[in-house]
């Protein structure tokens, strides 16, 4: 490295610290022994003080001509209070003012100053020598890499306010040699009429080296000359800002604007992060392919160029990239207007302007990927639609081209409004950190969420396949939700990601009705949601962002699932026609703008008031506000008192229910009997945030009303559990085959948690699980068994009582199992296909040997004729598992070895998913180690896939634990912060906790990850140690209840229990 720059070692020698051998090693590498026996000439003291005098002089020299050679190539920055007024007090031109380099810190950023940018610094104040400045776009090439190993923090996130950006122009050159990228950026900026004060323009960056800043007028008048403004520029705290402030004597300028102009140079990073870089093999070639890629959500545009990164922030993008010749994919958002010669082997894409939104939906990407020519039978259709991909993978788009033609007009039927960009891409990147990202005009998926075989032996499931469509389909309502509206702040998160999922279900449920993703809906979404949202350390719907650490942390179930189910619930308030009003008239006002959630309040107020579905005297604010600024959620005890009822609300907490939470809710009530079916889902009743308890008169028209069947909350509508008086469970039991599918799945889901909290002892869930028995068809009911059935499982897997469970079981799901086997007709539903997966699912791990055996059988067809897999596709996930959990180490580098060899994602998934179901222990700390291999073939966005399938083994999960607490450091640098992988694998951890030596464990991980500095690790283990808490606490209270319910019933029903 230039300049020089000594390292540690080098330093190490100069001190005289000591070497391997007891030698003293100098920085030339000579070597001087000092423990050795005596020997030598004898030195007087004169001699020895005149060698020191001459040792002394020459460690001057040195040191003079190290100065004078780093000071030709490094710049002298003076950052003195009287350096900071000159610049303050003098005019400041960027074309011909060196001084102006100084006024930009370079000095202070985190990692080298390339060379390009220390050749536009002055080293002198004279004003005679002009320095060059590049135009926009002429970027000189990089040579050197930034240093990529910085450590991550939790930075706070200050919203600076004053000034609003109105246009962004931006040339930028990604380099993967390099790992960088350098640019040039121009923003025009306007000052906030809003803000009185005078405050300086602050741009985020993070890891980006800036220079050659200019701040001129603007709009500039044609033929007129540039006004060149003072102003004072310098990194803020922690290099994360970029501040630039304007002379006060502009302050009286109201309606000012400026043109705010710099050269850049940012990293590419590996961590799936900002600007990254990923790579596939060439299968022709067998050479690596690189790509370049782009995620800025949440708030990692600003690790690719100076800008304004926040949602509010809304401007105009022109992009242009600069690219090699031997890359011949370039995309952004909007078409390309041309392409044209930059210089020798380097092309420049120049691409038209976007619509107004926000940085985080910016993006492009560069590659060698190829389109699957769906734009050449569009014709006339807007948008054009095009489907991106690896050259082998391009077979594998159809489907996906089909969804987004049916979920298109859909949407601009539903929300009243055209799509507003003339093209949408849709590419699936190698290596990608979420499921899909809603860029606007340019989607970016996984490959598992877009691509979808066709070939009958990678073909895949049906749960996979309505996986990929409602991905796509929440993709494209972004595209309307969030990209054309978007929210304000990261609090409101959920009203974006809350709606794209909702109308993705709607959309589904419109289109492909034999889905039933309605029904699905009221389980997968309840799941998801009420398991995060029952314990202290959830977290509001909508709370104060401050920090990054906090804008990761809310994109989690919170924010997704119960934002999803409480806007279904406000649709079965209002009602669908006001609901759907009120949408189109919201997208129509704030189009291009942003909204709160007070805004969507107001419109569905007055649509309901229009309708007539909600009462003159109610505003949706009133109802939402308790549901939405607090955490948690509702049970609502149910009691007879003769022919009425008594509703009493608390909140559903674990490991039990806490007296001293007060928490209330503004709960719509909707119910049924025998004599009443209401026939909607409009509320008629409601109980307050004021009420702690309500009285429904005259519910019953007898008092005598033992044998009348009686459930709340009709179709799941709304968010809350419900607990009955006993009188109310023995009615629902007796007559459970009658009672509507919803609701039966209903109880028994809800059952199974009130008893796991306390609210209901263990006899009540394990007798309606019975109901498996015979409702060997009810697809709903085994579903919504799954999630109940499963915390079971990982408490009682290694307890006594696991064997009587087990036992029980088996006893309940053989029948299934005989029924369907390990088979799959052509001629089945899609959910009929999907319920017989599952069936298998609990036969083989309840270890019904009728389901391992004929499972292994399988397993070895496949491994004596590797080319053709007879397995089909919704029994892959089964089979793959139970084959390596009873086979051996064959049976699991077959498996590797096929993961290696398969390009479907599909399948790649179902079998990394696989690999972690080995009894052998040194595959399995095989296994965990590939995951920080890179050449492992295991990508970066399945890390945490892998390590949850070891995680989730009954004997992989200790060792889990030790590879994590032995390579957190290692772990951390190599998945990075962006996607919360490692609070993944922590969760993932807690599944079998369940003992106070566990807590230990985790305790002595949060204190390593303390010194480490892995803030947002250790809040992550803060969070799995009250899962630990509920867990050790459910097994100390209810386990042996359980245990006692079980072997009665074994006895009672004379199961055998092997």
């Amino acid at each position: 490295m230039d300049g020089g720059y000594v390292n540690e070692e080098d330093s190490d020698a100069i001190m005289g610290v000591e070497s391997p051998g007891g030698q003293l090693k100098t920085k030339n590498g000579q070597k001087y022994v000092f423990n050795g026996p005596p020997s030598g000439v004898y030195v007087s003291r004169t001699c020895l003080v005149i060698s020191a005098v001459i040792m002394l002089a020459a460690l001057i020299s040195s040191v003079l001509i190290t100065y004078f050679l780093t000071s030709q190539s490094l710049p002298i920055v003076d950052t003195s209070p009287s350096a900071e007024a000159h610049i303050k007090d003098h005019h400041v031109d960027a074309a011909t003012s060196p001084s102006h380099a100084n006024a930009t810190n370079l000095a202070s950023a985190k990692f080298d100053i390339p060379d390009w940018l220390k050749q536009n610094q002055a080293t002198t104040s004279s004003p005679e020598i002009a320095v060059v400045v590049p135009p926009v776009g002429d970027i000189p090439v990089i040579e050197e890499a930034l240093e990529t190993n910085t450590k991550s923090m939790d930075r706070p996130l200050q919203l600076f306010e004053g000034w609003r950006p109105q246009n962004y122009k931006i040339v930028i050159e990604p380099n993967v040699d390099s790992s960088s990228s350098n640019g040039s950026v121009s923003i025009e900026i306007e000052r906030d009429p809003k803000v009185n004060s005078w405050e300086p323009i602050v741009l985020d960056v993070h890891n980006v080296s800036i220079a050659n800043v200019r701040v001129i007028r603007s709009p500039i008048v044609n033929g007129s000359d540039e006004v060149e403004l003072d102003f004072d520029s310098d990194y803020g705290d922690n290099n994360d800002t970029f501040i630039v402030t304007l002379a006060k004597s502009l302050a009286t300028e109201s309606n000012l604007r400026v043109l705010l102009s710099m050269d850049f140079v940012s990293q590419v990073t590996d961590t799936l992060q900002g600007i990254y870089k990923t790579s596939y093999t060439n299968p022709n070639t067998n050479q690596l392919e690189w790509v370049i890629s782009t995620q800025f959500s949440p708030i990692d545009a600003r690790r690719a160029f100076p800008c304004f990164d926040r949602p509010d922030m809304k401007a105009n993008f022109t992009v242009s990239i600069i690219r090699n010749i031997k890359h011949k994919m370039c995309l952004s958002n909007m078409p390309r207007i041309r392409s044209s010669s930059h210089r020798t082997g380097y092309i420049r894409d120049d691409f038209k302007t976007t619509p107004k939104m926000p940085t985080y939906l910016l993006a492009f990407i560069v590659s060698n990927m190829v389109d699957s020519l769906y734009g050449n039978l569009d014709g006339g259709l807007m948008p054009r639609v095009e489907i991106w991909t690896r050259p082998t993978f391009v077979e594998m788009t159809n489907y996906a081209y089909k969804m987004v033609r049916q979920f298109l007009p859909y949407y601009e039927e539903y929300f009243g409004i055209k799509n507003q960009l003339p093209k949408i891409d849709l590419v699936s990147v190698p290596d990608f950190g979420f499921g899909a990202m809603e860029n606007w005009g340019l989607i970016t998926f996984r490959d598992s969420a877009l691509l979808v075989p066709e070939d009958l032996e990678l073909a895949s499931s049906s749960e996979h396949m309505q996986y990929v469509a409602q991905i796509i389909a929440h993709e494209l309502a972004h595209q309307w939700f969030g990209n054309l509206v978007t929210p304000k702040w990261w609090d409101d998160l959920w009203l974006k990601e809350g709606f794209a999922c909702y109308m993705s279900y709607k959309a589904l449920n419109q289109l492909y009705p034999e889905f039933q993703i309605m029904d699905t809906f009221t389980m997968l979404e309840f799941k998801e949601s009420m398991q995060h949202d029952a314990t202290n350390t959830s977290h509001a719907i909508s709370f104060d962002v401050k920090t990054s650490s906090d804008v990761r942390r809310i994109f989690d179930p919170i924010s997704y699932s119960k934002g999803t189910i409480l806007l279904r619930m406000l649709n079965s308030i209002v009602g669908d026609e006001a609901f759907r009003a009120a949408t189109q008239d919201l997208l129509k006002s704030f189009a291009y703008e942003n909204i709160d959630r007070d805004d969507l309040w107001a419109y569905l107020t007055r649509h309901g008031h229009e309708k007539g579905t909600l009462p003159k005297d109610m505003n949706v604010k009133q109802i939402m506000d308790s549901w939405i600024i607090q955490p948690g959620y509702p049970l609502v005890h149910v009691e007879r008192n003769g022919a009425d009822l008594v509703l009493r609300q608390e909140r559903y907490l674990l490991p039990s229910r806490n007296p001293l939470d007060h928490s209330r809710w503004f709960i719509p009530i909707t119910y049924e009997t025998d004599e009443l079916h209401k026939g909607d889902n409009i509320p008629t009743h409601w109980m307050t945030q004021d009420q702690e308890q309500i009285v429904i008169n005259d519910a019953f028209t007898k008092m005598n009303n033992s044998d009348n069947v009686l459930y709340l909350n009709l179709n799941r509508q709304s968010y809350y559990r419900v607990n009955y008086d006993m009188t109310s469970w023995l009615a629902l039991k007796k007559n459970f085959s009658n009672l509507p599918t919803i609701t039966r799945a209903q109880l028994l889901d809800d059952a199974l948690h009130l008893a796991q909290a306390e609210y209901l002892s263990y006899d009540i869930p394990l007798t309606f699980l019975m109901e498996l028995f015979t409702a060997m068809d009810d697809e709903l009911l085994w579903s919504a068994a799954k999630p109940g059935l499963n915390y079971l499982i990982y408490n009682l897997k290694r307890e006594p009582a696991y064997e009587t469970f087990r036992a029980f079981m088996k006893f309940i799901v053989r029948p299934a199992f005989d029924r369907y086997g390990l088979h799959e007709p052509d001629n089945e539903s899609h959910m009929q296909l999907k319920h017989r997966a599952l069936v298998a699912n609990f036969a083989c791990k309840f270890n019904y040997d009728r389901c391992t055996q004929v499972a292994q059988t399988r397993f070895r067809e496949w491994m004596r004729d590797p080319k053709r897999n007879p397995i089909k596709p919704n029994l892959k996930s089964v089979i793959y598992c139970t084959a390596l959990a009873e086979g051996s180490y064959q049976e699991w580098y077959f498996a590797y070895k096929q993961y290696k060899r398969s390009n479907s994602a599909s399948e790649k998934e179902e079998i990394l998913t696989s690999l972690g179901c080995t009894t052998k222990p040194w595959l399995l700390s095989k296994y965990l180690n590939l995951t920080l291999n890179s050449t492992s073939g295991i990508l970066k966005q399945d890390g945490a896939l892998a390590f949850r399938a070891v995680a989730s083994n009954a004997i992989g999960h200790e060792m889990a634990f030790d590879f994590l607490q032995t390579n957190i450091k290692e772990i951390a640098d190599y998945y990075g912060d962006g996607f919360s992988t490692i609070s993944e694998m922590i969760k993932s951890l807690t599944i079998y906790m369940n003992k106070e030596y566990h807590k230990q464990q985790l305790q002595a991980l949060a204190a390593n990850c303390r010194k480490l500095g892995l803030k947002a690790v250790e809040i992550a283990i803060g969070m799995a140690m009250e899962q630990v808490n509920d867990n050790i606490y459910w097994r100390t209270h209810s386990y042996d209840k359980l245990k006692g319910f079980l072997e009665g019933i074994v006895s009672e029903f004379e199961i055998n229990i092997f």
